[in-house]
């Protein structure tokens, strides 16, 4: 399986079951299912708000968790979902 990140949150998507779900059950390969799950993000906050939320999570991804920040900071703007249009 070639390695992709969630367009959402960044996270490497390892593994088919991590993909999220459109509302006809289909698979969608650009978000983790923490994110999107039945077409919707699950969390309909701004980037910078979830920034702060994702910053939580350093530990669980080897890092502080303001390296985690640091990270989704420069990240975030780079995925589909925050891209400005």
């Amino acid at each position: 399986m070639e390695q992709t990140i969630c367009q959402s949150c960044a996270m490497p998507l390892t593994s088919e079951d991590m993909y999220s779900t459109e509302k006809d059950g289909s698979i969608n390969k650009d978000y983790c299912k923490w994110c999107y799950k039945d077409g919707e993000f699950v969390d309909k906050v701004s980037m910078e708000e979830y920034i702060e939320m994702c910053s939580k999570f350093g530990e669980q991804a080897g890092m502080t968790n303001e390296q985690m920040k640091e990270y989704c900071t420069k990240v975030f703007p780079t995925l589909k979902r925050w891209k400005k249009a």
